[in-house]
């Protein structure tokens, strides 16, 4: 086997790896489980960081040509293009939840405000509103 085949099996071992973190990154973002995000979001960036390094080294390799001529190769390089076409369209579906999971935090915050500021609604001594944290601030003992 030559180098550039190695490199061009790598290439589609790490893709493959990475498809099974984003679609665990799925499910991650269904369940709302923060550390298994955190910790897929690491595996995820040192993938993309080796697909990287192999794609220059495949760009900068003296058999580059080989790529396109040797039917083989060629197969091999249209298999990665279309795992890595299958990652990328499950990015872009989890982009969306954590869209939704970023939108559905704050409408839950937004309604926590509105909870504390209704129950700590109050009347002052002129019958304006006033809020709880502002209740026996003007105590003279």
């Amino acid at each position: 086997m030559s180098q550039i085949t190695n490199i061009i099996e790598l290439q589609y071992k790490l893709l493959e790896e990475l498809k099974v973190t984003i679609t665990q990154e799925k499910s991650a973002l269904v369940e709302q489980s923060a550390e298994l995000l955190l910790s897929l979001a690491t595996t995820k960036a040192k993938l993309l960081d080796d697909l990287k390094m192999n794609d220059e080294l495949l760009a900068s390799h003296s058999e580059l040509s080989l790529l396109t001529s040797d039917s083989v190769l060629s197969e091999k390089v249209n298999s990665a293009k279309k795992l890595l076409a299958e990652c990328q369209q499950l990015n872009i579906e989890n982009t969306s939840l954590i869209e939704l999971n970023i939108a559905s935090v704050k409408r839950f915050s937004q309604a926590l405000q509105v909870s504390r500021n209704a129950s700590s609604l109050t009347y002052n001594g002129k019958g304006k509103t006033s809020t709880i944290s502002t209740l026996g601030n003007n105590l003279k003992a």
